[in-house]
């Protein structure tokens, strides 16, 4: 016993030693997701690089907020505006689809990448420190309470409408899951359809 005693009180401090490595690891990437006064995010991508607003700008795009443990909502919206955009037969690039969790404290980048995987489309998923997360939904009006249910688990109820964005990163339009995929559409082609620098006809209070 006293000889291995040696060994366990090595072998401790070596764990223990990795697991600071690991934890200040993850709080360098978490600690560079920034949002400023104006909506303009740098958050963390599912390869683990740092994702920026900015580099949508130039051509529309639709984000949409929720958790990769929804049991329901998150999958069947994110399902319905891939599918729009296949129909209108727009590559990924030409109309990002941008996810972005309401559940930073669960939701690593790895867990958003195998969530994105499990779905099988084109999704860009973003997550981030709590206090960036927090700023950029409430920078977009988004609701979010986590709720408690009695097995233990967790809910969290939350804005379950899209914002659709135009080419100059302006807010255009909210894409609501009661709308039908006509009115959809519609939006989906009149937000296409505006030349750059254009105002925005049917934003009213947009989110940032």
């Amino acid at each position: 016993m006293r000889r291995a005693l040696p060994f366990l009180v090595l072998l401790v401090l070596v764990i223990a030693a990795g697991f600071v490595v690991f934890c200040h690891g993850n709080d360098k990437q978490v600690a560079e997701t920034s949002v400023d006064t104006k909506g303009n995010y740098q958050l963390v991508a599912t390869d683990g690089t740092l994702f920026t607003r900015s580099s949508l700008k130039g051509r529309p795009y639709i984000t949409y907020f929720g958790y990769a443990a929804c049991p329901d909502r998150c999958p069947t919206m994110l399902l319905r505006l891939a599918d729009l955009r296949r129909q209108m037969r727009l590559a990924p690039q030409q109309l990002p689809i941008v996810f972005i969790t309401v559940d930073p404290k669960h939701d690593t980048h790895e867990r958003l990448a195998a969530f994105v995987k499990s779905l099988g489309q084109s999704i860009i998923a973003l997550t981030g420190s709590a206090e960036v997360v927090n700023r950029v939904t409430d920078n977009a009006g988004v609701f979010v309470e986590r709720r408690a249910q009695p097995d233990g688990t967790y809910r969290i109820e939350h804005t379950t409408n899209a914002y659709l964005y135009n080419a100059d990163g302006d807010f255009w339009d909210t894409i609501a899951p009661s709308d039908s995929n006509a009115v959809l559409l519609k939006k989906l082609r009149g937000v296409l359809a505006i030349p750059s620098g254009a105002a925005s006809a049917s934003a009213s209070d947009p989110p940032a």
